[in-house]
């Protein structure tokens, strides 16, 4: 399990339904709804470092 992975399965994602976060080394970075905008500023902050985006899904949605 990756650094990032980790940080995300260890998120409380109580309000964060439908949502993105970004997250780089461990710490949660940025989070919202346009990941393009956010993308670019995290970017534009740790250029070196790939960044691991996820979509928190809703109560309602089935993972197979």
């Amino acid at each position: 399990m990756t650094n990032n992975y980790g940080a995300y399965a260890k998120l409380d994602k109580s309000g964060l339904e439908n949502k993105y976060v970004v997250i780089v080394d461990g710490k949660v970075v940025a989070k919202g709804e346009d990941i393009e905008n956010m993308l670019a500023k995290v970017r534009g902050r740790y250029p070196k470092k790939t960044p691991f985006v996820a979509k928190v899904p809703d109560d309602r949605m089935m993972i197979l």
